[in-house]
């Protein structure tokens, strides 16, 4: 440093201090920066960093960035806010990043000394390996007994689920879930409880938080797809179907859902590309799954499964019964034919007599018109009508009496429904946790009536 910049330094120096400091950083024309509190001098600037005094000529400043000046109140209530803001985070490296920040932009105020002694200690818990369990940050060791204790509620709500302790249930869920929030076994359960109370926004959202952390678990898409068409969002449903199928090729209880999706969708839907893609799909599955479970006895029905007894039963009941509606149906048709027939007729008679009328008028001398005596034949017409409108009535009755047989017989030879248009959640057994054989678990303890 030259000998009249070190004087201009120091004479100016009481003076400099004493004006407002803007801390803001200088962008220099070479590409370098200074930050730090920058003063104006007749020459250009000084900038004051960590007590250190840099002077900068006006000609080498390319731009100069303003920050806010904080004042010890603004810096205490983003203190505040910062504390609220990071009791929702459960990442501690993002913890201290925000605290960083917090203190680079908040220098030499209160806030900032406060700041740096709660960095200290969030440093220290980085150090020891903690994590955060709901609301509590836990060594390695605590964490393993929490998880191992959440997998054992998540086995005892499971059990209390499958004895629809249903309640029982929901407050053992928010008692675990207070413990690990972020469990997709308890996640899981939740939204299963969620569905059965018929709250099916929040079911979904449960499930959803499982498939952020399972984007393949195969119940899950399961259960997404059926809340998603219960609430009309078809197209989400079919996605989530797809995705179902493709993470569990041949299941049965995803396929019979989308057997009942398949018969549901109107002739436009089907034409969509995610239905044809899901039709694909399910026809290819389920083409393997009925050659499996043939071997097994089963049978496809629609959307569930009879056995071959079942299977010859229904198929006589469906031959017989097809052939006595043959039956009618073909009486049926004949009678239609002469009713048709008959109201043919009617219409063209009634249009010759219309055409009898018609020329049976003339007009006197005077300009009146005037009927003139209609022929024989008109009345013939008439009596013939008549007897027609009676063969018609006669014919229209016969129609309601066979339909009302083809009714009796469908009725009489009634066949278990392929399709109940209700789909299936894949229920507590579907949890994303590995559960122990029944008879190794303690029964739920809650009582079985609610």
């Amino acid at each position: 440093m030259n000998r009249r910049l070190m004087l201009v330094c120091v004479c100016s120096l009481a003076a400099v201090l004493a004006l407002p400091a803007l801390a803001d950083i200088i962008h220099l024309k070479d590409g370098s920066d200074l930050e730090g509190e920058i003063r104006k001098v007749p020459d250009g600037w000084i900038v004051v960093h960590e007590g250190q005094i840099t002077q900068v000529t006006a000609d080498k400043v390319a731009s100069i960035e303003v920050k806010p000046v904080v004042t010890a109140e603004t810096a205490m209530s983003r203190l505040n806010s910062l504390r609220r803001s990071v009791d929702n985070l459960s990442d501690i490296k993002q913890i201290i990043e925000r605290y960083q920040n917090f203190i680079s932009q908040n220098r030499d105020t209160p806030a900032a000394k406060d700041a740096a002694e709660e960095l200290k200690i969030w440093r220290e818990r980085q150090a020891k390996g903690l994590t955060k369990m709901g609301d509590r940050w836990v060594n390695p060791e605590e964490r393993q007994g929490l998880l191992a204790h959440s997998a054992d509620l998540a086995v005892q709500i499971h059990d209390m689920i499958k004895a629809n302790q249903t309640k029982a249930a929901s407050a053992a869920l928010d008692q675990a879930l207070a413990i690990d929030s972020q469990s997709p076994s308890l996640l899981y359960l939740r939204g299963v409880v969620q569905y059965h109370q018929d709250q099916f926004a929040p079911a979904r959202k449960s499930f959803e938080q499982v498939l952020a952390a399972l984007s393949d678990h195969p119940p899950t898409l399961n259960n997404l797809a059926v809340i998603n068409w219960r609430q009309n969002s078809r197209g989400a449903a079919l996605g989530y179907f797809d995705r179902a199928m493709i993470a569990a090729p041949g299941n049965l209880d995803i396929l019979d859902n989308v057997a009942e999706a398949i018969n549901a969708m109107t002739p436009d839907m089907k034409k969509s590309a995610i239905a044809q893609k899901v039709i694909r799909r399910f026809t290819e599955q389920d083409e393997d799954l009925q050659k499996r479970m043939k071997a097994k006895g089963q049978y496809r029905w629609g959307s569930s499964w009879i056995d071959e007894q079942q299977k010859a039963k229904f198929e006589e009941q469906e031959k017989a019964m097809k052939e006595e509606l043959a039956k009618l149906q073909t009486e049926f048709d004949d009678v239609q034919a002469r009713l048709t027939a008959t109201d043919l007729r009617i219409t063209e008679i009634q249009q010759m007599m219309r055409t009898i009328e018609a020329q049976s008028v003339a007009q006197t001398p005077d300009g009146k018109i005037i009927q003139l005596g209609l022929p024989a034949s008109y009345f013939q017409y008439g009596r013939e009508v008549d007897g027609l409108k009676g063969t018609r009535a006669s014919l229209v009755a016969n129609l309601d009496r066979l339909r009302g047989q083809a009714k009796q017989v469908r009725a009489k030879n009634a066949i278990q429904p392929q399709f109940s248009g209700i789909q299936k959640l894949i229920d507590a057994d579907g949890v994303p946790l590995p559960m122990p054989p029944a008879t190794q678990r303690a029964p739920a303890t809650q009582p079985a009536a609610e």
